[in-house]
């Protein structure tokens, strides 16, 4: 019935309620020992006591002399099936021994006033006795001092009394501790039966049920353990759920361009005119792109999913200069569509707990996505904002969004009615799931002169690690038609006017 295995609940808590009950039970036995003792020898010592009085009441002054009549009764008091001793001792007042053991040893303590007798011990011939004194007072032949009587016997008879009581003390304590193991046992059977019946009921679920583990009947102590099970169960669901979507939406998405692709080719093999072979490779050329760039958003998504990576590096790091250096990166494309593009500094640093490559990602999408959907021949600012908080803008002149489509386009490849320019749809859907893991805030507005959109993303700000806020001073920033947008100054209202081309 029990468990041999040391990690067994079980036996573990049965042994943390034993193993005090066992030291309990050695130090009772220790008290129960000194307590058997002290009443064997309260018992033996009241015999020796009643021995002795009956010598001393034989003990009279005839014709001037001491006689002692030794009755046989009190000897007889302390008879027992023991092969032990008994001494006895009269002793005038004058020291000398009228009867008995001369060699008795007298007590080394005072007699008590009266009758009382005075008990203790001495080594006599080799070995430990136990002596009673008593003191009589004779008259006649002018006594000066009483009679002492002594009574001694040896141990033998004391210490089987002493531990026949400890044994029917221990006996008894061994046999409620065994009632207890069994009793306690019996309990833990019974009070982790719950437990037994959540094993069977978890190992009986197929491998893809990730439901929530019911607690009832569970005691409090275990819904604790319950509920983080849950929640990591629910972790891996969503990562679950996650992944199958992302495999849902790579087949969805790239199996029209694969067709188009592979068509493309097949009817181009079956032709010999040069022209529509060189057209259709630029076309294949620009599906390969468009794949290509799908397959990176696509991996950038399934990367930025907070619950897909958990522990991502996240470091301190100065948002005003990652926003800086991403929008560089974007000049070039923004001369192509001839964008002015443009960055305002914050007024002083803007420190924020992130991971850098992420982030850029972030705010590389919120470019884009700025650019792509923003009018040609427009204006694309990124603002940093660090005043009660570090925020990010980015604000374009656009169409921008709809209302009613303000809660769909974080979606995944979702695109709003009349867009025709291109893209996959899922560069939002990747801000969001980076702003998610940075535990950001994403608000969607409109533009500071009543068109276009400004996407916000309010970040948790880290705590200053250096020496103190710094400035940035205007910095020139090449604009989508090719002149100079000066850099706005340190002063960043919260809706400042858009840069413009002199």
């Amino acid at each position: 019935m029990f468990s041999k295995r040391h990690d067994s609940l079980r036996v573990q808590l049965l042994l943390w309620l034993l193993i005090p009950l066992l030291l309990l039970f050695v130090f009772n036995a220790w008290l129960s020992n000194r307590a058997a003792v002290a009443v064997a020898n309260g018992a033996f010592d009241r015999l020796l006591s009643a021995s002795a009085e009956a010598i001393a009441e034989d003990v009279e002054v005839q014709d001037g002399a001491i006689k002692v009549d030794l009755p046989y009764a009190a000897l007889q008091l302390l008879e027992s099936n023991m092969q032990e001793r008994i001494f006895y001792r009269v002793v005038a007042p004058d020291g000398k021994t009228i009867t008995g053991y001369d060699d008795l040893p007298m007590p080394t303590r005072a007699m008590p006033a009266g009758d009382e007798s005075l008990p203790y011990r001495a080594d006599y011939r080799g070995e430990p006795v136990y002596l009673v004194a008593l003191s009589k007072q004779l008259y006649g032949a002018a006594l000066a001092a009483p009679v002492t009587i002594i009574v001694a016997e040896t141990g033998e008879a004391r210490q089987a009394l002493s531990h026949r009581i400890v044994a029917d003390a221990l006996l008894r304590q061994s046999l409620l501790i065994a009632a207890a193991a069994v009793l306690v046992w019996y309990g833990l059977v019974r009070g982790l039966r719950p437990l037994e019946r959540l094993r069977a009921s978890i190992a009986a679920r197929p491998t893809s049920d990730l439901a929530p583990i019911e607690a009832a009947g569970v005691p409090s102590e275990v819904r604790t353990l319950i509920s983080a099970l849950n929640h990591h169960t629910a972790r891996i669901e969503r990562l679950q759920s996650g992944r199958q979507q992302l495999i849902a939406d790579a087949s969805h998405q790239m199996r029209t361009p694969l067709a188009e692709i592979r068509t493309q080719i097949e009817y181009t093999l079956r032709q010999s005119d040069p022209v529509l072979l060189r057209q259709t490779l630029t076309d294949v050329h620009a599906d390969v792109s468009a794949l290509g760039q799908l397959l990176s958003q696509l991996l950038l998504l399934a990367r930025s999913d907070p619950d897909a990576s958990p522990d991502q590096r996240i470091e301190p790091l100065d948002l005003g200069r990652l926003v800086q250096s991403t929008t560089l990166e974007f000049v070039a494309a923004a001369r192509r569509r001839e964008i002015d593009i443009a960055y305002d500094a914050p007024a002083q640093r803007a420190e924020v707990l992130g991971n850098p490559l992420l982030l850029r990602e972030l705010i590389g999408n919120l470019l884009d996505n700025a650019m792509q959907h923003g009018r040609h021949g427009g204006h694309v600012v990124a603002r940093v904002i660090a005043d009660y908080g570090v925020a990010l803008e980015v604000e374009d002149d656009g169409p921008g969004v709809p209302e009613d489509e303000r809660a769909r386009v974080f979606e995944r490849f979702f695109r709003g009615k009349g867009r025709e320019s291109p893209g996959s749809g899922l560069g939002l859907a990747i801000v969001r799931n980076i702003a998610e893991s940075h535990r950001a805030r994403i608000d969607l507005r409109v533009g500071s002169d009543g068109a276009g959109l400004c996407v916000r993303v309010t970040f948790q700000a880290a705590p200053q690690l250096g020496t103190g806020t710094t400035s940035r001073a205007p910095a020139p920033v090449a604009s989508g038609a090719g002149t100079p947008v000066a850099w706005n100054g340190p002063e960043t209202p919260a809706a400042p006017a858009r840069p413009r081309s002199p």
